[in-house]
């Protein structure tokens, strides 16, 4: 082969890399580890008690991102309607609390946490029970007989420490069953309950404009095998529960439901830079800034668990309003928005595609982060990298660009991983951009994995690999950069896919 032949074909087996844009360069240079760990040690600090939904934390959280980008010379939005104080869109949440079911008996009322527990609420209005099915010692709820809409009550002999695995054993073969109650005769649940061992949930949340959905299904029911008498006051508990044969028995019980619900006032934060010629277009920034709060005295700070993608939106938002400033685009509008209310259910994203303060179908793209501080243990000791989630799934042209973006600047692996339409962790569905996705917004999801501290009280500050985060905060400022001065909105040209 002759070298110039050689040559060419050396060039054509490169990867393509566009010419470096200065100016998106510039930019990108006030995205700094300093200014990133500031804001998180502020954000991420216990003062901020985790940031719960509608609680002081979060509010405080939402504040701070206010006057952040009112010190960086943001506008407030006007004449929009949903947005208040030119940076927040309010919204009201329902908050389904637990323990709205008791049971109740001649003796007396098993209340939730105390002599009863359950994991889901399935009942929506009282219920009374007049005879029960027992299986005995065998447990075999198969021998049962017809259990179509009845009780069924199964005694357990294991420690309470093993609860849920019987719980879930035994719930599956009662649904089988169609039974409607599974009532588990638990040794020692007082007790256990009260050691404050048992980390549950305190409510759901849902839309305040959503109708609940109606409570079907089987109803388990976990009371401490001393109480269960008092619900079978005509039979003998300790023979029935001794024996192999099963049998089905007079009951007097009603389970009982007392609505307990709440509202909860929270916010979207949102930081509009508006564009030059194509300002009616608009690139949408998301990631979530609530987390989990305090449970049993001890903060969630949630420092990677979005702190961190809540912090590169802070940095981008001051990248963008500077260029503006020194007229420099962006072409299209952005809109930065911190949401709230992602981990109870993703809720303050669902709110916004509802209720869009600039209309969808200008909406070009969502570039969503969530977790993008830390490395998981599929790639200690290897390259930097960063999960792609979702980028082809509706525009092929939003996946060449982030990777045309990624190949020009910032030199990180991607991995598609959990892009995969079988991948059992379905990650696609479990973060703020699926709620512009469903809506058919081209739309991409970064994170760099779970790890030990996820959800724990040990996702702090401490954790952070701080130029790591940068560098993929980067990646996602040339991604809106070229969205924003790109001729074209990326086509969507796949199907969505379930």
């Amino acid at each position: 082969m002759r070298p110039v032949s050689l040559f060419i074909s050396l060039c054509l087996a490169l990867p393509v890399v566009a010419q470096v844009d200065s100016v998106a360069l510039r930019y990108a240079n006030t995205i700094t580890t300093t200014d990133l760990e500031r804001h998180l040690r502020i954000l991420a600090s216990d003062a901020y008690q985790g940031r719960d939904t509608g609680k002081e934390g979060q509010k405080m959280a939402a504040t701070y991102l206010r006057d952040r980008f009112v010190e960086m010379g943001v506008p407030p939005i006007e004449g929009r309607a949903g947005v208040v104080d030119g940076y927040f869109q309010p919204f009201t949440l329902i908050e389904e609390r637990s323990g709205s079911l008791s049971v109740v008996t001649a003796v007396d009322t098993l209340r939730w946490m105390e002599q009863l527990l359950y994991f889901r609420e399935n009942i929506g209005a009282d219920l009374a029970v007049d005879r029960i099915h027992c299986t005995g010692r065998s447990g075999d709820i198969s021998a049962a007989g017809d259990l179509r809409g009845s009780a069924v009550l199964v005694p357990l002999s294991s420690d309470a420490a093993d609860l849920f695995s019987s719980v879930r054993i035994h719930a599956e073969r009662a649904t089988k069953a169609g039974a409607r109650i599974l009532v588990l005769a638990q040794p020692g649940l007082t007790a256990f309950l009260g050691t404050g061992e048992l980390n549950m949930p305190h409510g759901r949340l849902r839309q305040a404009e959503t109708t609940p959905k109606p409570r079907t299904g089987l109803q388990v029911l976990v009371v401490d095998d001393a109480r269960i008498q008092d619900l079978i006051p005509g039979a003998n508990w300790a023979r029935i529960k001794r024996s192999r044969r099963p049998c089905v028995v007079p009951a007097s019980f009603t389970v009982k439901h007392e609505s307990r619900l709440g509202e909860v006032h929270t916010e979207n934060v949102l930081a509009y830079i508006e564009g030059t010629d194509l300002r009616d277009e608009l690139v949408v920034i998301t990631a979530h800034y609530d987390h989990v709060g305090v449970e049993k005295g001890q903060v969630y700070n949630g420092a990677d668990d979005d702190g961190s993608g809540t912090v590169a939106l802070l940095e981008m938002a001051e990248a963008f309003m500077q260029a503006r400033t020194n007229g420099h685009g962006p072409r299209r509008s952005v809109l930065i928005m911190p949401v709230s209310a992602e981990e109870k259910g993703l809720l303050g994203s669902e709110y916004y595609s509802e209720h869009p303060v600039f209309p969808l179908a200008a909406t070009i793209a969502d570039l969503n982060i969530d977790m993008i501080g830390r490395t998981d243990s599929a790639h200690t000791g290897k390259a930097p990298y960063i999960y792609v989630i979702g980028s082809d799934r509706l525009s092929t042209a939003l996946h060449a660009l982030n990777e045309q973006a990624n190949r020009t600047y910032a030199g990180l692996e991607l991995d598609y991983t959990f892009n995969a339409p079988n991948d059992p962790n379905r990650f696609y569905y479990r973060s703020d951009h699926y709620n512009f996705a469903r809506k058919g917004i081209p739309s991409i999801f970064y994170f760099s994995g779970v790890h030990a501290d996820y959800h724990q009280p040990t996702d702090d500050v401490e954790k952070i690999e701080f130029d790591r985060l940068r560098q993929r905060a980067l990646l996602v400022f040339h991604t809106a950069w070229m969205l924003a001065n790109a001729p074209a909105r990326p086509a969507v040209d796949v199907e969505q896919r379930p």
